[in-house]
């Protein structure tokens, strides 16, 4: 039975003068007893009440237990098996939260009803110290230290017929419960705040442990997104060779069941000897290695792969790290680095004349055809802004689009731009080889600009691969099947190479299925203004100037020259004008001299005041290109540079006017 705490010595009537001179025996090893009193003193707490006013239910108390649902999970079992040891023997069990709050009681019925009855010692009751005094579970709290409170050393009457022995429990080092367990004061062991500080201990181990096994879950989890966000196949494999994992990207590539392959050796799951094998041999790993494999179907497996070879701290391997992608992915993100997409489209073509027309049509119907194509015209009209057009009203628009310039190639080159080599294959070849432009415009368009120039051997080549639609690296053995759609242009008069014998005829036919010809500047001399109102716009924005356009002395001069370097000329020309306008419209003094006829007349010939004679555009030009070459000492490069033509423009006027 509890001992009647109205016996002589508990007197109500002198109760305060009691608490005064009496102060409770306190053992050197509880400080926390005389720290309570002092804070209860302190709080004007009056020590005879004690009872728990303050007891939560309903929907409050439910909110508070979901609160602690994790703690409550975690502190159950050892909470049954710490009064497993004590039952029968008048000990009740609790688990409070960091706030004070009963979440749970575990005792002998006759316990459980007189704590009820005489302290609200029940589940919701906050035995905080402010309604309370200082039981063992407010002090655990305020202390963070086990304690123990028995008989006198409780500042509150009520609570002195017990002994209870209480010990914090904590989440990452804060205090997120306490575990208490009281009983009789009569029947107190020293033993007893042992056993509640080892089951307390007990819950916080589990606590780290489940908080570890979540983080470790989480990490996992992370792990695998990362993993499976991957755009490369990956797996990994032990010693045996076994598959341990593959992400979902890995398993599609070498087309295999993702859950039912785990387990099993890599050997047994595809139809061809992986070469990841070979690291558990031979110990050594590789990075960005290209592979070509055929399987029993005869299907090629082109691969770029990397393998990592696992060590423990004996340096014995366990395993490998084994990422791969396709080559057909390498190559796509090689070509958006590189920029190997088409920029322009039918839209960026600007004139109205009919000639120009009827080249639009023709291409459009290239854009539709699949049919290899030939553009024909002189430098300067716009072949290459025509290739683009096709490329991008076709269906291969979201393919590479990749452009070669055949003359500006060096000749011993040309064949590995093309086609490309294998590592080693000849003095300062790379070492892991290197892709060729027809392998990387695989699904799309190769753009063979200035193709008249291709030396005749190439062309021998290039019309196998047209042929054939199969290419071999330089210096290699295995054969690649490309889908590439050719479009081929030139400035020269291919059939009359052909009857020279300087280019093939049977590559002529080949490529000159569709043939578009782009009309000179000079034969659609109509879409002059609208192309300079065109590049005004244009070169203001890229300039950051404001010309509003062109005086009519100055579009004259611009609408009778005859334009030999064509739409390029026109734009180079319209630029050098807006760099050196000095006010917001181009007028003559702000044109090259080339383009000037007599400052008097704007007429299409100047007189020369020195001889008093007329003399012709050709003549004129003709002076002009020995003069330049003279300056330059011979050299084209500067030559060309400085009459704003393009070399292969100066080299035919150099035949023309025989002044080689």
């Amino acid at each position: 039975m509890v001992p009647d705490i109205t016996a002589p010595g508990y007197d109500a009537g002198d109760g305060a003068q009691h608490l005064r001179l009496k102060n409770p025996k306190v053992s050197k090893d509880k400080p926390y007893v005389a720290r309570g009193w002092k804070r209860c003193i302190g709080a004007g707490i009056n020590p005879f009440e004690g009872k728990c006013p303050k007891v939560i239910s309903g929907q409050e108390l439910e909110e508070i237990l979901q609160e602690n649902r994790e703690l409550i999970s975690f502190a159950k079992p050892f909470l049954a098996d710490l009064y497993s040891f004590v039952k029968g023997s008048g000990f009740v069990v609790v688990l409070a939260d960091k706030k004070a709050r009963v979440l749970e009681v575990m005792g002998d019925q006759e316990i459980l009803e007189n704590s009820a009855e005489q302290l609200n010692f029940i589940q919701g009751a906050c035995w905080d110290e402010q309604y309370v005094g200082n039981t063992a579970i407010s002090s655990a709290l305020v202390e963070d230290n086990p304690v123990q409170i028995c008989g006198t050393e409780h500042f509150c009457f009520p609570h002195r017929g017990w002994a209870c022995s209480a010990a914090p429990i904590h989440r990452n080092g804060e205090i997120t419960g306490v575990l208490n367990m009281s009983g009789y004061v009569d029947r107190v062991h020293p033993h007893t705040l042992g056993m509640v500080v080892a089951a307390a201990r007990a819950i916080e181990t589990r606590i780290k442990a489940e908080i570890a096994t979540e983080e470790l879950k989480i990490q996992n989890k992370y792990k695998n997104a990362i993993v499976e966000s991957m755009s490369d196949g990956l797996l990994t494999i032990d010693s045996k060779g076994d598959l341990i994992y593959i992400n979902d990207i890995g398993a599609e590539i070498l087309g295999i069941d993702k859950k039912s392959s785990v387990g099993k050796n890599l050997m047994e799951l595809v139809d061809f000897r992986p070469v990841v094998l070979d690291v558990l041999k031979t110990g050594e790993g590789y990075i960005d290695k290209e592979f070509l494999l055929t399987n029993k179907y005869g299907v090629k497996l082109h691969f770029i792969k990397t393998a990592v070879p696992i060590r423990d701290e004996n340096g014995q391997i366990t395993g490998v790290v084994d990422t791969f992608r396709k080559i057909k992915r390498v190559q796509k993100m090689v070509n958006e680095i590189v920029g190997a997409h088409a920029n322009f489209s039918f839209g960026n073509i600007i004139g109205s004349s009919t000639k120009l027309g009827e080249s639009i049509r023709l291409a459009r119907i290239a854009a539709s055809s699949s049919s290899n194509v030939l553009i024909q015209g002189e430098s300067g009209t716009g072949k290459e802004l025509f290739a683009h057009a096709i490329h991008m009203g076709s269906d291969r628009k979201d393919q590479p689009f990749i452009t070669v310039n055949c003359a500006a190639v060096p000749r011993e080159l040309i064949e590995s731009e093309l086609f490309g080599y294998e590592g080693g294959a000849f003095t300062g070849a790379l070492k892991n080889g290197r892709t060729g432009k027809f392998e990387l415009a695989n699904g799309g368009t190769i753009f063979l600009d200035e193709i008249g120039d291709m030396p005749l051997d190439m062309q021998a080549k290039l019309l196998r691969v047209i042929q054939e639609k199969k290419i071999t690296r330089i210096g290699g053995s295995n054969i690649f099947d490309i889908d590439v759609r050719i479009i081929a242009a030139t400035n020269k008069r291919l059939l009359d190479e052909c009857q020279q014998e300087n280019f093939r005829k049977d590559l002529f036919y080949r490529i000159n299925v569709l043939s578009i010809n782009i009309p000179s500047l000079r034969e659609r001399k109509g879409d002059i203004r609208e192309l300079i109102d065109y590049f005004v716009e244009k070169i203001n924005h890229k300039l950051d100037k404001d010309v509003k356009g062109v005086s009519d002395k100055a579009m004259a001069c611009l609408m009778n020259y005859n334009w030999p370097g064509n739409v390029r000329e026109l734009e180079n020309t319209i630029e050098r004008a807006i760099n050196v306008c000095g006010t917001q419209t181009i007028d003559v003094e702000d044109l090259p001299v080339s383009l000037l006829g007599p400052r008097e007349t704007a007429a299409e010939t100047i007189v020369d005041k020195e001889t008093q004679y007329i003399e012709s555009m050709d003549e004129l030009e003709k002076r002009a290109i020995r003069k330049t070459l003279e300056a330059m000492n011979g050299n084209i490069s500067q030559a060309s540079a400085a009459l704003k033509i393009s070399r292969n423009t100066l080299y035919n006027k150099i035949k023309k006017y025989n002044l080689a």
